[in-house]
């Protein structure tokens, strides 16, 4: 049996001295920290986009001073019950009220303390070229989309316990059997923090074993039995998030047409796809086009057979090229897999890809990367690349500063997404370009007129151009096309009220309600439109509930006068 302190098994590639060093490296340190500041300094800058309001300033729990209960006791009170990640929104808000810049100015922290923490795992565990990895991960555009998206703070934190948690846990693993069990248990407080920032570290545990298995060619039962609470805890963290996904945050809704047999195919074309990214990060793109699944083509079957056939030569030649490459693509597929479409999830309507999906995932291929840059060519070559990417994730994080130059950015890269079209919409409908706004908008409808959100945002455009009868039929499309989208019940309620048809004004709100207890827009107009048709038992009732979600547009109201209509935001 291989000792703690030597569990190198023959068939690897070379590995240095595991015995972590007491002494840090400052140089490293600094080194790491102000390449990782440097390359993001344009995300200081940058501000809100996208769904960060929904996440920060939009977000009542998070605002609100006593919303930390709701945040953790209530979910589907914030977007994804992810409370430790609410809770960190919840207490900068309190320091940086609405101004984006403390916000980017802790994802980059968190990020860089990743890098940090990264180095010393790998360090630890041997390999050669720690330093050259952690550069690569703190440095690679691909996680632009992590660190300068406000509302991926999930990945930021998450990622840095859950790399915390591997540090503590190969230190236990490290010592002699019945020592540091100090080590062991701070792992798992700090795997439980990483699954209430985002259960997308579920992998987490299984990745440990798999590594065990690199450094020590065995799973032997002392480190089954000390990832098995960390695995048992992901079954419940997992179900949690399924079912948010399913009724809070839109995915019971979708109906992507996939069988099993096209998820598969989905899952191979991606474990390309972010390989790809990752050795040629050109491109990239908020919201990539979404594949043309077909399982009758036997072209698209080369994907997940080219992946089933990696694997198998990896396998196959382990005793040559040792165990290293093969774990480092095994820990690859395994921590993407929640993302590689075999459970739907709701950015899967948009596209079955994206850049923050790949955060943690990336680390081994950068790991595997940097042993063969050290060990195979002059380590001057290694620095150039560090140089280049920091270059580009410079540039890209520019295309993150506002909401309009993102959209216009995915709009120039990807012109048929109805997302990017209809939210490009959107921009341009608030700056008074309401004409190009409108043609934003229908251009989205045209490729995908089941679409909802363009139905809806094209419905607001026209009201706002003050063609009502034309907002009124394509609100009440929106409403026949997705019944179940409380914004496109609240529009027509609006058109509704307008043409003082307040029953079924009232009807279409209770509706919205329904769908969504917190939706405050919902309550606002189901308040006001009580308020008009003399049901004082209605408008308590809606004042009611608004002063529980949002105290200061409850105050509006008096019984002598009802606010002016407020389109859906």
């Amino acid at each position: 049996m291989l000792a703690p302190g030597n569990r190198n098994g023959p068939q690897d590639f070379p590995v240095t001295d595991q015995g972590e060093p007491l002494r840090i490296d400052g140089r490293i340190v600094a080194g790491l920290l102000l390449l990782t500041v440097i390359a993001y300094l344009p995300g200081f800058s940058c501000g809100f986009i996208w769904d960060d309001d929904a996440h920060v300033v939009n977000s009542r729990p998070v605002v609100s001073p006593d919303g930390l209960a709701a945040i953790w006791l209530e979910p589907g009170s914030v977007p994804q019950y992810y409370p430790l990640t609410h809770s960190s929104f919840w207490l900068e808000y309190r320091i940086w009220g609405e101004n984006p810049l403390g916000y980017h100015a802790i994802n980059i922290l968190l990020h860089a303390v990743s890098v940090l923490v990264l180095w010393r795992v790998l360090v630890g565990l041997g390999l050669p070229g720690a330093w050259l990895a952690a550069a690569l991960f703190a440095v690679h555009p691909v996680h632009a989309e992590s660190v300068v998206w406000i509302s991926e703070r999930k990945n930021t934190l998450s990622g840095l316990f859950a790399l915390a948690s591997t540090w503590a846990w190969f230190c236990w693993w490290r010592s002699e059997p019945g020592a540091g069990r100090r080590c062991w248990w701070l792992s798992g407080l700090l795997f439980v923090g990483a699954l209430l920032s985002k259960t997308v570290t579920v992998t987490v545990p299984a990745a440990w074993l798999v590594i065990c298995w690199w450094r020590g060619g065995r799973i032997g039962r002392r480190e089954c039995l000390g990832a098995l609470p960390m695995l048992l805890l992901t079954v419940p963290a997992g179900l949690m998030t399924i079912w948010t996904e399913q009724n809070h945050i839109g995915a019971g809704h979708l109906d992507l047409g996939l069988s099993s047999f096209d998820r598969l195919l989905v899952a191979g074309r991606a474990l390309w796809f972010y390989a790809g990214k990752l050795f040629w990060p050109g491109d990239l793109v908020f919201i990539y086009p979404k594949w043309s699944i077909d399982s009758n083509l036997f072209v698209q079957w080369l994907y997940p057979l080219g992946a089933v056939m990696a694997f198998a030569v990896l396998w196959w030649q382990r005793s040559r090229l040792g165990r290293g490459p093969l774990a480092a693509v095994l820990l690859f597929a395994g921590t993407l897999s929640p993302a590689l479409g075999f459970i739907d999830i709701y950015p899967m309507q948009f596209s079955f890809v994206a850049d923050h999906f790949q955060y943690l995932a990336s680390i081994p291929l950068l790991a595997c990367a940097s042993w063969l840059v050290t060990t195979g060519w002059h380590a001057s070559r290694g620095s150039l690349l560090v140089l280049v990417l920091a270059g580009m994730t410079f540039v890209r994080c520019g295309v993150f500063h506002d909401t309009g130059t993102l959209w216009r950015d995915t709009v120039a890269k990807n012109p048929r997404s109805p997302l990017a079209l209809t939210s490009l919409g959107n921009q341009l409908g608030e700056t008074g370009l309401h004409e190009l706004a409108e043609r934003r908008h229908r251009q989205a409808i045209d490729i995908d007129p089941r679409f909802p959100d363009a139905w809806v945002n094209l419905a607001v455009e026209l009201q706002n151009q003050g063609r009502g009868d034309e907002a009124f039929r394509v609100a009440n499309a929106a409403v026949e096309l997705a019944p179940w989208l409380p914004r496109a019940r609240v529009n027509l309620a609006l058109g509704l009220a307008e043409r003082e048809r307040y029953d079924e004004a009232v009807r279409q709100l209770e509706a919205a309600v329904a769908g969504d207890k917190r939706f405050v827009m919902a309550w606002f107009q189901l308040a006001r439109i009580e308020l008009l048709r003399d049901n004082e038992t209605g408008y308590q009732r809606a004042t009611e509930q608004l002063r529980r979600l949002n105290p200061r547009l409850a105050g509006e109201f008096s019984p002598s006068h009802a606010p002016q209509d407020r389109p859906s935001p």
